[in-house]
């Protein structure tokens, strides 16, 4: 084809290549903020100096489309004029220039002509009619009318020409590419140019133009690497897959390894697991590269697949058995064609995981068990051990289940040796599912046990008391009573864990009873366990008189993991009854961390890091109680141990003394722990989180509700503080029927699945809600006043009957008692049914302030001020009102705190203007803008312009001191501004 007729392919390459016939991107652009930033200041966007070209490379699928989209529509906005065109991939029939013909083919009729008439040879290069296609153009000539066509353009404006997919290239196209890169252009022209890097094998011309190209004056290149996992996962997100359980994104990830367009073909395809099998068009897209391969580099290729990740050429060559030179040769063709990858020195890998699930999906069965079978011989030849988890994967493969249950249990107790949990719990678990083929004698209850405990170190908590009830409910009749024992202890611990104190105490009693009046190390752990719950349930007398015996039992026996347990139990005991001060308490947990360490009892160790902290935390001591939190946390990391157990507990309970004591930024960095954490713990994490959200008005996170709530029946910690933080961001919203229901909700919860209908939790819940009735008091009508003061004062019994049941109740239970009577009253003197007297009021609120002060909970602190600071200005005391109203200021200022914030201005706080009032066309705009209209919507219905409804809305958020529409929205429901 003859340059002169390559524009007639013009209007096929518009539909072919994407972005010139749709330049909208369909999805959010993520993780690629560094390379847009690189292009924008070579493309003069961010920098208009710059003048440099750009080689942008990468794997299919990484996302260079989808950045090149985002940086036309920056080039677009900034009013840079974009040219774009594409290199076809249509086998031997090259279009020559085909990019230039369709980048040019944007122009008007005007702009050719002018083009054409300075510049006749660019003629054949326009798709134009009027053009004469019978003289022969001069090469170096076109090449020249090229740039100097794309001057003239760029004299108008800046000009951003990208040319796409270059590894398709002609040879003619890559020599006017050369020389376009080259050239210095007089005026602002930009030139960005994209190419596959995995289609560049040893022989690509292409390969050896882009090393030359590289190498001109102002040329840079970038390469695009694979993103992040934290990057996929929002994608996932992005692609309206917000709702995909996490094991599914968890999949996800894993599969695509960073590919944006793998991970788009496997969430479309709705496989969101690890078995599925790969959709047939991505299959086939993926084993394309193979046929490039010689059958020597098939071969090895194929071998490669069954490796399970990496290979070294030694057990390859013993696999495949080629000679080393034909080895050689091949892998260096399947390197060279970007199929394998050299990793970790003598090893080789896929480049891509997808590819190997693909070739491996496309072997046929005798296939896989042959190569199987000879990757086992090769791992074990001469008497070698070799790798168990290797040789269980290939095992299992090649149907020798015998050998793989053997492997599987090898590779769980290595792991475990080196702390890698959830890499043990995966093989426990394989080995489980094929527990018919394990070899005579072997003690699965025994088995069973290390795999839940290996799960539940791992993170997850319900999934191992879930396999310890499912083997407890399959085991025979006739089983020995000691592997009934042994599993009801173990669901007992777990249970216990758990917070199932209920559960925890049956399987005790049950092991008990079992157990008998023998001496054995299994009565010793089934008493130490009762000891513990008992004193969970507060039965400090019978949780005594066990846990003493149990210590008995397990020194006379030589058990030391009892004797570790049981005196962590005792310790807490003696602590908790005022048998021991502060000081020796502390002592005696760090003998027993000390004893526990000593004895490699690293689940020990913790849990008595976790009781020292508590009794601190308990005592007020809450600087000490924070640092022995994050030693069990540090511990906890080093050995292998974040998710486990204490270990995790000393991350949530640091993280909240630090949100207690105003270091907000310090609790969301301990919350902050990515996407590996286990589902259990980053719904804990999370619900910690949104403690800060509610208090800076991050209203937003109301969104992440209905997740949270899923796990409320899990954990009772987490419950307690999501609950705790929707009742404010619902009210603070204006939303008070949902505040009341995110109260009534977990209120029936927590009788229902932990601690029955009284519990301390109750304090804070029950001050947070009637706190916001009385917030709600201006807004609502006087007949709605009546229900709230009787719902609040039954609400405040029932916290009355609580501190009965509690007679030990902590400073910080005591803070939120004085907080319930103080909020009661206020409801009543803002509503006026048996409003207390001022002196009471004033009473009850500097009770609230001091109760919050004593425990050094500031934020808490400073909203119990500001409302003292309205009843001290009410009652005519406006210097202490405003000493009040400042040091709350500087707290919320500091916290960035905007209800609070807000609610102080409200109280009096700041100098009333006359402008401030909302002017009667204000508040109508302002209950459409409530209402969630846009300035174009509210402008039709008001019969204004858009303009206007700008400027009052402009207007409107300045009055109310509001960053953006919505928080101008929930700042007109608190005032009652709203018709």
């Amino acid at each position: 084809m003859t340059a002169g007729t390559a524009h007639k392919e013009s209007v096929k390459s518009g539909i072919m290549g994407g972005m010139a016939a749709d330049r909208s991107p369909v999805t959010p652009l993520v993780g690629r903020a560094a390379e847009l930033q690189q292009l924008l200041v070579a493309a003069g966007i961010s920098d208009s100096r710059s003048r440099d070209a750009v080689l942008l490379g990468g794997d299919a699928g990484i996302g260079k489309t989808r950045l090149l989209r985002e940086l036309v529509d920056r080039a677009d906005a900034a009013g840079h004029r974009v040219l774009v065109g594409h290199c076809l991939d249509l086998g031997d029939s090259h279009l020559p220039f085909q990019p230039f013909v369709e980048a040019f083919g944007v122009l008007d009729d005007d702009e050719r002509d002018e083009l054409a008439a300075r510049f006749p040879a660019l003629a054949p290069l326009l798709p134009w009619k009027a053009v004469d296609e019978s003289n022969e153009v001069d090469r170096t000539e076109l090449f020249s009318s090229v740039v100097a066509g794309l001057d003239q353009l760029a004299t108008e404006r800046p000009i951003l020409l990208v040319v796409e997919d270059v590894h398709w290239a002609d040879g003619s196209t890559r020599h006017l590419i050369r020389y376009v890169l080259a050239h210095t252009f007089s005026q602002s022209v930009h030139v960005v140019v994209s190419y596959r890097a995995d289609d560049l094998h040893r022989r690509h011309p292409l390969r050896q133009a882009v090393a030359e190209w590289v190498r001109l004056p102002g040329v840079r290149r970038i390469e695009l690497s694979p993103l992040p996992d934290a990057d996929v996962r929002t994608l996932i997100t992005a692609r309206g897959a917000g709702d995909l359980a996490d094991e599914g994104v968890k999949a996800v990830v894993r599969r695509a390894s960073g590919n944006a367009f793998y991970a788009e073909e496997l969430l479309d395809a709705g496989l969101a697991n690890l078995q599925a099998a790969l959709p047939e068009t991505l299959a086939d897209l993926l084993l394309v590269r193979l046929d490039r391969l010689d059958d020597d580099a098939r071969l090895v290729v194929r071998a490669a697949s069954c490796s399970g990740g990496r290979v070294t050429d030694q057990v390859l060559a013993a696999v495949v058995g080629l000679p080393p030179a034909q080895l050689d040769e091949a892998l260096r063709s399947a390197i060279d064609h970007k199929v394998l990858s050299q990793v970790a020195g003598e090893s080789y890998g896929f480049r891509h995981a997808l590819l190997a699930e693909a070739v491996h999906d496309d072997l046929l069965p005798s296939e896989r068990r042959r190569i199987n079978l000879a990757y086992i011989s090769a791992l074990t030849a001469d008497g070698a051990k070799g790798p168990a988890a290797e040789i269980a994967m290939h095992a299992a493969a090649a149907g020798d289940l015998t050998r793989a249950f053997t492997a599987n249990v090898e590779a769980a107790e290595d792991a475990v040796r080196v702390a890698g949990y959830d890499e043990s719990a995966h093989h426990y678990e394989n080995a489980l599912e094929i527990v018919d083929a394990a070899p005579e004698g072997t003690d699965i209850v025994g088995l069973v046990v290390a795999a839940a405990d290996a799960v539940l170190t791992a993170g997850h908590l319900y999934r191992s008391l879930a396999l310890l009830r499912d083997h407890l409910d399959q085991l025979r009749a006739d089983a020995p009573t000691e592997d009934r024992v042994r599993l009801l202890l173990a669901i007992g611990n777990t249970a216990f864990y758990a917070g199932l104190d209920p559960e925890a105490q049956a399987t005790s009693s049950e092991a008990l009873e079992l157990v008998g009046d023998e001496r054995t190390v299994l009565r010793a752990e089934a008493e130490a366990l009762g000891a513990r719950i008992a004193s969970d349930q507060r039965k400090d007398e019978e949780a005594m008189e066990r846990g003493e015996f149990a210590a008995t039992l397990a020194e006379e026996l030589g058990a030391a993991h009892v004797i570790a347990d049981v005196t962590t139990t005792l310790t807490r005991l003696v602590a908790r009854t005022g048998g021991a001060n502060l000081d020796k308490a502390r002592q005696r947990y760090n003998d027993l961390v000390a004893a526990s360490r000593a004895d490699g009892n690293i689940a020990g160790e913790l849990r008595g890091l976790h009781n020292l902290a508590f009794v601190l935390y308990n005592a007020g001591e809450l600087d000490d109680a924070e640092q022995a939190f994050r030693a069990a946390m540090a511990r906890a990391e080093k050995t292998g141990r974040p998710w486990a157990p204490y270990g995790f507990d000393g991350r949530a309970f640091a993280a909240i003394i630090c949100y207690v004591r105003g270091r907000w930024d310090d609790a969301v960095e301990l919350w902050s722990v990515g996407p590996d954490a286990p589902p259990l713990a980053e719904a804990i994490l999370s619900a910690g989180a949104l403690q800060v959200a509610a208090g800076r008005g991050e209203f937003a996170a109301i969104a992440h509700e209905q997740r949270l709530r899923d796990y409320w029946e899990q954990d009772v910690a987490m419950t307690v503080h999501s609950a705790s933080s929707l009742i404010d961001l619902h009210g603070d919203s204006g939303d008070l029927t949902s505040a009341l229901k995110v109260h009534d909700d977990v209120v029936e919860t927590l009788d229902r699945e932990w601690d029955g209908r009284l519990f301390p939790a109750r304090l804070r819940f029950t001050g947070l809600i009637v706190g916001q009735f009385a917030n709600a008091v201006p807004r609502l009508a006087k007949s709605e006043h009546p229900a709230l003061v009787r719902r609040a004062t039954e609400l405040e019994a029932e916290t009355a009957e609580t501190m009965a049941a509690y007679p030990m109740m902590g400073p910080e239970g005591l803070a939120w008692y004085a907080r319930v009577s103080a909020e009661l009253a206020r409801l009543r003197w803002l509503t006026g049914i048996d409003s207390p007297p001022e002196d009471e009021l004033l009473k009850l609120w500097r009770e609230s302030v001091e109760g919050f002060v004593a425990v050094g909970q500031p934020f808490e602190q400073a909203r119990s001020a500001v409302r003292l600071a309205a009843v001290l200005r009410a009652a005519g005391q406006d210097d202490e009102a405003r000493n009040a109203r400042a040091s709350a200021r500087e707290i919320a200022q500091r916290l960035g705190a905007k209800p609070l914030l807000a609610e102080i201005d409200e109280s009096g706080g700041r100098a009333s203007r006359p402008d401030d009032e909302l002017t009667p066309r204000e508040r109508e705009v302002l209950t459409h803008v409530s209402a969630g209209r846009s300035n174009g919507e509210i402008a039709a219905l008001l019969f204004i312009s858009t303009k206007t409804v700008s400027v009052h809305v402009s207007n409107i958020l300045a009055k109310l001191n509001a960053s953006g529409r919505t928080e101008a929205a929930a700042i007109a429901r608190r005032r009652g501004l709203l018709d």
